[in-house]
């Protein structure tokens, strides 16, 4: 760093020091006056600086601030106490100073102290000191000087901090393990501090940093608030992508991921940040992709606020953090030999929620989770033409409070980062897919400065028209209505009021009258055949099933019956044709069709019913078929339903007895309900 020790004050600097030496020589003439730390080294290299703390030798900062505040007759000082269980360890005294133009400026007064620090605690005990004692007291030597405000000089009395601060160094007044050990948070400031200045930390330094005893030294006596204060300045400040590196390779973020993640499902299942990703796609370690993202996140926000930018970061370390759970990893079915991910952005998005919770980062939590979840979406619209699509991935980011643009730079930056150079033919196309995106966007009218698109209908217009009230079916009718701006961004109220009774006459809720037009439309001798859609079979991960029905299980326990069905209609959606998601979703339909008839929704359940007419032998799936079909009026000829269940008892009577027994009193067809109750 390039400095200057003849420091220039400001007018307001040279009237405040003024003010206080006239303090001094009227109040406390064997007093000296030093403005120490921060303020210091910022007006060396000639950075503006307004945070001025004055160390004070022979009394309390308390003291002194009243003396000063008695001489110009102003309010008394704000006294801060000691407060050991805040991490406020010594006391101070901050006065408001009036200036000649009108300003004030706020002080803090302290007195020089030393610290002698107990096993187990970072709060030392305070006792009085000399200057150099202060100094030495410190983080850094760079942090350690101070400006006496009598003979103007500055005071480098650890020897080392000028020197320090021309070659660019970092490193502690005294023994590091030392420093470190009485209190391990200055590991952090040390790298905040070396890549703010982009400064090079000195070998014993670093070494020290690295020593093991200091991660149980952190873990037992920081603070996660605090570690969480100091990795938000970290990102902050100039360099973030430094002091990532430097929390990587000093161990301390692979720490404060296995911390996190201590009595979750995570525990124990993770690998290293260096893990091979083993996969054609990736040449890089998930490290060395994640860096590579930063370092695109990073130019690509260079210009934003901090926080949108500390967002950005924080998204791009944690997108891909699910990779590192075991229980993720599978062989390509695709490249036999090579490990698969599949769903690991949902991994992510609950494992960057624990670290940021953690870390005491609550207010980044939802954006950052939500994009480690959603950056994988624009990968695949971008080989499609397809404007409704990419309508509806705009629309539905921003019903996530998301906004599409970052969830699209967060898929560009991991389609950019698969190795050390960057495919031109990669970033053409996402150049050209980010222009079909701004496309679609601008077509759905957006709200000026907002991300949410306006439904053609809202709620009340929807129930209105419909003669309904609101209910769990509100669902699947407004997303009806939401893809009709998808499909025609300029449909008016009127269109959209046609298309909406078209699709769904009116009738007051409480009227079950009318048979749904869904039904089995074939008998039992039907053989097995294709669906059609054989070009569709992407397959449910094991730890994704079991994830998802675990997860409906418990909302269904808690009778969060809404969740349970966005669930399905989530799984549906994603896994049309594999054959255990199409039983878990006829398995909760049931469940939920036993708590309301509301829940009946025509196109997942016509969807079940055509698997079961492809699938006859599949007895979980057609014994909950039987159950529904039972329960509900549908189009399904008697005839077949009686077929349908004669099959089951003589294929898994004890499965069809165990559905049966669950179908309420009223069913639509009690013949068939008590006659199979009675079958043997």
């Amino acid at each position: 760093m390039k400095i200057n020790t003849n420091i220039q004050l400001t007018p307001q600097e040279q009237e405040l020091f003024s003010i206080l030496n006239n303090v001094v020589k009227e109040k406390a003439p064997s007093t000296t006056l030093r403005a120490a730390g921060g303020w210091v080294r910022d007006k060396l290299i000639g950075i503006p600086a307004d945070d001025i703390d004055i160390m004070v030798d022979n009394m309390s900062g308390e003291d002194f601030a009243y003396l000063v505040t008695h001489y110009l007759g102003s309010k008394d000082p704000h006294i801060i106490k000691e407060n050991p269980t805040k991490s406020k360890h010594v006391e101070t005294a901050k006065a408001n100073i009036p200036l000649s133009d009108g300003s004030t400026q706020e002080i803090d007064f302290a007195r020089a102290r030393k610290e002698i620090y107990e096993d187990g605690s970072r709060i030392p005990t305070i006792q009085p000191a000399t200057p150099q004692e202060d100094a030495m007291r410190r983080d850094l030597t760079i942090n350690s000087m101070f400006y006496n405000l009598s003979t103007r000089q500055i005071e480098d009395l650890t020897g080392k901090g000028l020197k320090d601060m021309v070659s660019d160094t970092i490193r502690t007044p005294i023994n590091p393990l030392k420093t470190f050990s009485d209190d391990p948070l200055r590991i952090f400031r040390v790298i905040r501090f070396s890549a703010k200045y982009n400064g090079n930390i000195d070998p014993e330094t670093l070494k020290a940093m690295q020593d093991p005893s200091l991660i149980n030294a952190i873990n037992q006596k920081v603070s996660k608030e605090r570690i969480g204060q100091e990795f938000t300045k970290m990102l902050k400040n100039p360099n973030p992508q430094v002091a990532i590196k430097l929390l990587k390779d000093t161990g301390l973020f692979q720490n404060i991921i296995s911390e996190a993640l201590k009595g979750t499902k995570y525990e124990g299942k993770m690998g290293l940040l260096d893990m091979e990703q083993n996969n054609p796609w990736h040449e890089l370690t998930v490290w060395g992709h994640t860096m590579q993202v930063v370092k695109y996140v990073l130019d690509k926000y260079d210009d934003a606020d901090g926080e949108q930018k500390i967002t950005m970061i924080l998204a791009s370390l944690m997108h891909d953090m699910g990779k590192l759970f075991t229980d993720i990893q599978a062989e390509s079915t695709s490249h036999p030999g090579r490990t698969s991910y599949h769903g690991h952005e949902k991994e992510s998005e609950e494992i960057s929620q624990h670290i940021l919770k953690y870390l005491k980062m609550e207010p980044f939590i939802k954006q950052v989770s939500g994009l480690a979840r959603y950056h994988m979406q624009p990968h695949r619209l971008s080989d499609e033409d397809n404007i409704k699509a990419m309508r509806k991935f705009v629309r539905r980011m921003g019903e996530q409070s998301l906004n599409w643009l970052d969830v699209f730079n967060m898929a560009a930056a991991d389609a950019m980062s698969k190795s050390e150079t960057i495919d031109p033919a990669v970033v053409q196309k996402y150049k050209n897919f980010e222009n079909k995106l701004q496309e679609a966007f601008l077509s759905l009218k957006p709200i000026e400065g907002k991300s949410a698109i306006a439904p053609i209908l809202n709620g009340n217009e929807i129930m209105k028209i419909l003669n309904i009230k609101g209910g769990a079916w509100m669902a699947g009718i407004t997303e009806f209505v939401k893809e009709m701006r998808d499909e025609n961004p300029d449909i008016t109220k009127e269109e959209a009021t046609q298309l909406l009774l078209a699709k769904y006459p009116p009738n007051p809720p409480e009227n079950t009258s009318t048979p749904p037009p869904y039904g089995m439309s074939q008998s039992s001798n039907v053989t097995a055949k294709g669906t059609g859609e054989e070009n569709e079979n992407i397959s449910c991960s094991q730890h994704l099933f079991n994830s998802k029905r675990e997860k409906m299980n418990e909302l269904l326990k808690e009778k969060h019956y809404y969740e349970v069905f966005s669930v399905v209609r989530e799984i549906k959606n994603e896994f049309p044709n594999d054959e255990k998601i199409v039983k878990l979703i006829a398995h909760f339909m049931f469940e939920l069709l036993l708590e309301s008839v509301e829940y009946r929704n025509a196109e997942i359940l016509q969807h079940i019913f055509t698997k079961a007419e492809d699938n006859f032998f599949d007895t979980v799936l057609c014994s909950y078929v039987f159950g529904i079909l039972v329960l509900l009026e549908t189009e399904t000829e008697k005839e077949i339903i009686e077929q349908i269940g004669e099959r089951m008892t003589k294929m898994a009577p004890g499965f069809l007895k165990t559905v049966i027994k669950k179908l309420p009193k009223d069913v639509f067809h009690p013949d068939l309900k008590k006659k199979f109750e009675s079958s043997k």
